[in-house]
């Protein structure tokens, strides 16, 4: 028994080794030992392979409202997680001071519009100077102007909704001190389609394959087995500086409500144009990790080249590579690839 396994593994080595004379530039002889392999042409394909990424769910606008003046916080009429309307009214310093001010401004103005006035009379009279009435006149523009602006402040010393849209945070209480341009809210573009989208990053090679209007599709966590629909409307034309990546933004077609501000999506995009690569067989593979695969070609169907290629996409009993991976006139080895070292000689066998 024993007799008869030896004579099985001799004849298995033999089909995979052989040797062969080989005469060179001198007229002398060598051996050369050969490995018997199988191989394949590759096969080229035209193929939509989605991008993958993660992003971030934003509002589309995301609009910090305050005051144009300081003052004390009077009332805030809305909470956090709110739905407003445009034009609503959100809050407003206490008027006592601002409505003052008005009030002196417009008294102001009368006094140097009666200046003025009489200024003007004296002049035609030959009372006056020309001077004294320009000067008159200046002073009562400068009046009509400072009025201007303390009606504005106290136009801008309420909070009105720009938009329709959701509190995301509300950053001050009733009863403060705020200054100029200090934050009372921050609120996001709401219910509205096309107001919910999802930004995220690509890298350089991913980012020449994505074009507006490209399709995606949206998968969230706190939504098992549910996908929604969105396309490309934004792409970077530089990436950012501080992570290297292209951000691109993704918009919801619909709104949806139960969407949160700060949901982490998982994203398919699916670029518009086909791009080719090369079908490789799955028993060409030698080794893998991850998204990388070893295998062995011939160009000259006499020595083997080893690479190590990204793999694309897996299908059942094959996997694909982008084109630049491998030579045009490349052969893959398919048969007797894992006993193979770089630059064996081999003998192709069918």
């Amino acid at each position: 028994m024993r007799n008869k396994i030896l004579i099985v593994l001799v004849v298995i080595v033999a089909l995979f080794y052989s040797c062969k004379k080989e005469y060179t530039k001198d007229g002398t002889t060598k051996i050369v030992n050969y490995k018997n392999v199988g191989v394949q042409h590759v096969e080229r394909l035209l193929n939509v392979q989605p991008i993958t990424a993660t992003g971030t769910l934003l509002s589309k606008e995301e609009i910090v409202l305050s005051f144009k003046i300081s003052g004390i916080v009077a009332n805030l009429r809305v909470e956090e997680g709110e739905t407003i309307e445009k034009g609503q009214r959100l809050g407003s310093l206490d008027l006592t001071e601002i409505n003052a001010q008005v009030v002196g401004a417009q008294k102001n103005y009368n006094k140097s519009v009666r200046d003025l006035e009489r200024a003007t009379n004296l002049y035609r009279d030959t009372v006056g100077t020309l001077e004294q009435q320009q000067n008159a006149k200046t002073t009562s523009e400068i009046a009509r102007s400072n009025l201007q602006i303390a009606r504005f402040n106290q136009q801008h010393a309420v909070l009105g909704a720009p938009i329709t849209a959701r509190v995301l945070k509300r950053l001050v209480e009733e009863g403060e001190l705020v200054s100029a341009g200090q934050p009372v809210y921050i609120i996001g573009s709401s219910h509205t389609n096309g107001s919910q989208i999802v930004r995220l990053g690509l890298s350089d090679k991913d980012i020449i394959r994505v074009g507006l209007g490209d399709k995606a599709l949206i998968g969230f966590d706190a939504f098992v087995n549910k996908e929604f629909e969105a396309k490309v409307t934004e792409i970077a034309g530089s990436a950012n500086p501080k992570t290297g990546l292209f951000e691109v933004e993704l918009t919801i077609g619909n709104f949806i409500p139960e969407l949160k501000n700060g949901f982490i999506g998982k994203v398919a995009i699916y670029p518009s144009s086909k791009f080719p690569s090369l079908k490789i067989p799955m028993n060409a593979l030698v080794e893998g990790n991850e998204r990388k695969a070893s295998i062995y070609f011939t160009q000259d169907e006499k020595t083997l080249t080893n690479v190590e290629v990204e793999v694309l996409e897996i299908k059942g009993d094959y996997f694909t590579i982008a084109v630049s991976e491998l030579p045009e006139d490349a052969k893959v080895i398919t048969r007797g690839a894992p006993y193979l070292k770089n630059n064996d000689s081999i003998n192709i066998i069918q």
